[in-house]
């Protein structure tokens, strides 16, 4: 199943895209695919997703965006129109009635207890529950979700993409598309429910656009957040909250953060904004009349911010704020692109600010005399993000004309602050893989961070020959529009074009950095607030007073009710004892009185029991002794009978024994006409079974070929395929060259950007046809699979006709049943059989205690003969150490013939060859083996040798037939693995160029 994601706005609607897919709860072989046109069935066999029949047909054509399983059998499908379809065992049963919105699609469908909840497009979600016929479902309550956040006004119709239900049915968790994460209270009766439900964040509400702006302060754990989504954020990065949420009428641009905490810069398009920090809110305080501000930086110190209009830096007075800036910083020719503020020294004196532009310019200013203290020109970068510290300044470039041919993306630079004069660069690493947007350093690690285009941070250590071979962090999914790192350097800021925020801890050998000094914890109040909050605590207070006085009359006046009502209770309390005690001794009285009447009653009725048992026991003797006299002439009569019946049953027993030899032979004769008919029908199902196997094996090689054409057809359009984009991919270069010079003719821009998207227009038609031509080939293979299922039909005939065949012989093995019922008497005759067999058994037993007996005897053999060879190695070990002796003393005897002229020499060389090999031996010389005692011991190790042989040939004759028959088999395997594997990379190859082609 191919899945793929529709990437932008121009792809074509009509294109073949799998939404979403589902495993059965019940069975996970079981899989269910929907998407655009399409809703099948599949079964996971042998590593393979295979079709199955099912689903919807070619008549509904139209977007399935979700679908969920609701039972065992059923499924809920829902469409781009907002319609819902109920499937039951693989089969379209009818739509839903009660269609939850009109013309919006549905894009999350979840089972529950009582039915199911749909939502999508609008936030609309609706409820609905099993009907009164238990069959149908019918819409109870639908509601708009509210992601509302009290300043976002444009997020309340924000569609619902996903969702989820607790186990236990109490919270629905939603995920909207404005990047909010929201909980409703699903544990009520929704049939009767009235009131509107309660929508509560479950987390932070995020932004719902690219965030562009970022920025931290020193004396507080804050950072500020700038978004597409018109909103400005005040994070809290200990508890990691949002404090602080504004919108604006327009998007934000770059912010900066005052070192307090307590001063917000905002640019906007037409002029930027000077806020102030009050507790949970932000107020405007003064506007800067400047337009198009690219960036905006507070100082270290905070008594100077910087404002980046074009190729001019404007530097304000913070304490002042007046309208005039302090100085205008000139010296670049384009656009600047990045802007920090730097020390001359290691401590932050706010005395240097360096800047770069796409010119290939870095300026280092001098903001004691507001000039311009040394650059850097190189005329064949493009600079758009630079860093500094007291000794060095990196700066990231781009090549500056897209003519030239580079294998890096970027290069990071490397400058001296004391040698910017020129081109002199210390160090050059060029980024073949990674484009990075942006810079910071952490002067007191020692280390460089670098927001990428890929969405990747990238970790630099000092010096840059090894760290910038550090491979990336991976965390946005879009490009990282800027990094910043906190004043302590303990943590790490990144924002990225897909709206989310990221927080890294930096960590100096796995440990945490502490803060020296705690946060400040002072708030701005206006005097407007805070004579509002004075009068509300003086009118609380009153209040307060107030409340106390009332409570103090109100105690009073209970404690005298409650006085009096003890002293009723009291009074009421002695009457009613007084009252229960006469009561008491009244009741006392009579239950005397009562007692005394029930034991003369028990004993009459004692009385009038014995003589009842008396005369029911002489009853009962005279029955007894009638039942023993009718007894004993039972017993005479049952005697006679028994006499009687003997006699007839001898003469049954005569009369059945012949009976039983004439119905043998009838039963024989009926036999054999029965087994030749059975040997009939056994030959005539063996014809039949062939022909199947036959019609089969042709049907199985006619579809392996139409299989094997389609796949070369295939293959030859996707190396056209293939061709045709790469004749677009060098239009594609050549059309960037064209609009690289273009940019040098500002007249002429928006004539050449018409024809550049003229073109691309035409390219995206070639795409559409080439989509056009892909469908083509997937109705081709439907057809394909439609002359399958044909086949499968007339091997289904002919798997009916066999049935047939099996009903036939269970009729003839019920016949055999029937007569098996009438060999009754040969029951005898075969238990008979069975002694005898039992016999043979025990024969067989008998014969396999002798194998294992002669098993055991050749167990010892190999036993006495491994001893024996142990032996024979000691005793050959022993032959090579005399021969090694032997040796030895010719070498020496020798030596010493060397010496027969000089007498004394040859007295001291046998005094030394004495001691060397008779002293040392204690006396003892070697024993010499005779020559028959080594033949005969050959002669014996090569008998053993001989019988070692034949027993292992007569042990491992069966086991290299089976290791025979194993080893073709396994041979066989490898062969079919191989080929599914070459099959398998041809087709991940096919789908692998067919999705880029489409991405394209």
């Amino acid at each position: 199943v191919q899945v793929t994601r529709d990437k932008g706005q121009n792809a074509p609607r009509d294109a073949l895209l799998v939404t979403h897919v589902s495993i059965n709860p019940r069975d996970p072989q079981h899989v269910v695919v929907s998407g655009n046109g399409l809703f099948r069935f599949y079964r996971y066999v042998d590593a393979l997703l295979k079709h199955v029949p099912g689903g919807l047909g070619r008549a509904h054509t139209q977007n399935f965006t979700a679908h969920s399983w609701i039972s065992d059998n059923r499924i809920i499908v829902a469409t781009e129109n907002a319609n819902l379809l109920l499937i039951e065992d693989g089969e379209l049963r009818c739509p839903l009635p009660a269609a939850p919105s009109v013309n919006h699609a549905i894009h999350a469908v979840i089972p529950t207890s009582r039915g199911f909840v749909c939502s999508g497009e609008m936030g609309i979600l609706s409820v609905f529950e099993k009907s009164d016929d238990k069959d149908l479902y019918r819409r109870v309550r639908s509601v708009t979700v509210d992601t509302k956040s009290g300043t976002d006004e444009g997020a309340k119709r924000a569609s619902v993409r996903a969702f989820c239900l607790t186990q236990a049915e109490e919270t629905l968790a939603i995920v909207t598309s404005n990047n909010q994460i929201v909980g409703l209270n699903f544990n009520i009766d929704w049939a009767k429910a009235t009131d509107a439900p309660s929508f509560r964040a479950i987390c932070q509400p995020f932004h719902s656009g690219s965030i562009v702006g970022l920025d931290t302060c020193i004396r507080k754990p804050l950072v500020v957040t700038s978004s597409t989504d018109r909103t400005v954020r005040v994070w809290n990065v200990n508890d990691d909250t949002v404090e602080i949420i504004k919108s604006f009428p327009s998007e934000p641009g770059a912010v900066a953060f005052h070192p307090s905490g307590l001063h917000l810069l905002i640019c906007f398009s037409d002029k930027v904004r000077f806020m102030n920090l009050y507790g949970d809110t932000m107020q405007e305080f003064k506007t800067f009349n400047v337009r198009s501000v690219t960036d905006v930086r507070f100082s270290v110190g905070g008594q100077y911010f910087c404002l980046v209009h074009g190729n001019v830096i404007h530097l304000y007075n913070t304490a002042t704020c007046d309208s005039a800036p302090v100085a205008q910083l000139r010296g670049h020719s384009q656009r600047i692109r990045s802007v920090q503020w730097a020390a001359t020294t290691p401590y932050p004196t706010d005395t240097r600010l360096v800047s770069c532009s796409l010119d290939g310019v870095v300026i280092d200013w001098n903001l004691r005399e507001m000039r311009k203290e040394s650059d850097h020109i190189d005329k064949r970068y493009q600079y758009h993000a630079v860093a500094s510290d007291d000794k060095n300044i990196w700066v990231v470039g781009a090549p500056a004309s897209s003519q030239a041919e580079t294998r890096w993306k970027v290069k990071l630079r490397e400058i001296e602050v004391g040698n910017m004069h020129g081109d002199a660069i210390s160090n050059d690493f060029e980024l073949p893989d990674t484009y990075i947007n942006c810079l910071a350093v952490a002067q007191q690690h020692r280390l460089l961070f670098g927001g990428c285009g890929d969405g990747s941070v990238k970790l630099m250590t000092f010096p840059l020959q090894g760290g910038i071979h550090d491979p990336p962090i991976l965390a946005h999914a879009g490009a990282v529009n800027k990094v910043c790192i906190s004043h302590d350097e303990s943590m790490l800021f990144s924002i990225g074009n897909d709206g989310s925020f990221f927080i890294f801890d930096i960590k100096e050998d796995g440990r945490a950095v502490k803060r020296d000094a705690p946060f400040a914890e002072e708030i701005l109040i206006s005097k407007s607030d805070l004579e509002e909050k004075s009068s509300t605590a003086s009118h609380l207070r009153q209040l307060l007073e107030e409340f106390k006085t009332d409570l103090e009359g109100e105690e009073k006046r209970e404690t005298h009710q409650h006085g009096t009502e003890i002293k009723e209770c009291t009074e009421n309390f002695k009457l009613a004892s007084s009252a229960n005690s006469e009561r008491f001794a009244a009741a006392w009285n009579s239950k005397v009185e009562q007692e005394r009447n029930h034991a003369q009653q028990k004993r009459e009725i004692a009385e009038k029991h014995r003589q009842a048992c008396d005369g029911l026991e002489r009853t009962k003797q005279a029955e007894l002794q009638e039942l023993d006299d009718h007894s004993s002439k039972l017993r005479q009569t049952i005697d006679e009978d028994r006499e009687r019946f003997m006699g007839l049953l001898q003469q049954c027993d005569d009369k059945y024994e012949r009976r039983l030899r004439e119905n043998e032979e009838e039963f024989q004769e009926k036999m054999r006409s029965q087994q030749q008919q059975q040997r009939q029908k056994q030959d005539s199902l063996a014809a039949v079974r062939q022909t199947q196997k036959e019609i089969r094996s042709q049907l199985e090689m006619d579809t392996d070929t139409q299989i094997e054409q389609t796949r070369t057809a295939n293959e030859e359009k996707l190396k056209s395929l293939v061709t045709s984009y790469m004749h677009m991919k060098g239009e594609k270069a050549i059309m960037i060259k064209a609009l690289a010079m273009l940019l040098k003719e500002t007249e002429h821009r928006n004539a050449e950007v018409r024809a550049l998207d003229v073109m691309k227009q035409n390219v995206t038609k070639q795409i559409f046809s080439l989509s056009e031509n892909i469908k083509q080939l997937h109705s081709d293979i439907d057809e394909r699979d439609l002359t399958i299922g044909e086949k499968e039909k007339k091997i289904y005939e002919l798997k009916r006709r066999n049935q047939d065949l099996e009903k036939h012989k269970f009729v003839l093995d019920h016949r055999i049943r029937q007569l098996k019922s009438q060999i009754e008497p040969k029951q005898m005759e075969i238990a008979k059989e069975n002694e005898k067999i039992k016999l043979k058994d025990a024969e067989l037993e008998q014969y396999q205690r002798n194998n294992l007996a002669l098993r055991t005897t050749i167990e010892e053999l190999k036993g006495k003969i491994g001893n024996l060879q142990g032996e024979t190695k000691t005793v050959q070990n022993k032959l090579k150490d005399l021969e090694t002796y032997k040796r030895r003393v010719r070498a020496d005897i020798g030596e010493l013939a060397q010496l027969i002229q000089d007498p004394e020499l040859m007295t001291e060389g046998a005094s030394r060859l004495y001691k060397t090999h008779v002293s040392d031996r204690g006396g003892f010389r070697s024993a010499t083996l005779e020559s028959e005692v080594k033949e005969e011991f050959s002669a014996h190790t090569a008998f053993l040798a001989k019988t070692v042989e034949s027993l292992k040939k007569k042990v491992n004759q069966d086991g290299d037939r089976h290791k025979q028959e194993i080893s073709s088999v396994m041979g066989e395997n490898l062969n079919l693995l191989r080929e599914i594997h070459e099959l398998r990379k041809e087709i991940r190859t096919i789908r692998t160029t067919f999705l880029s082609l489409i991405h394209i």
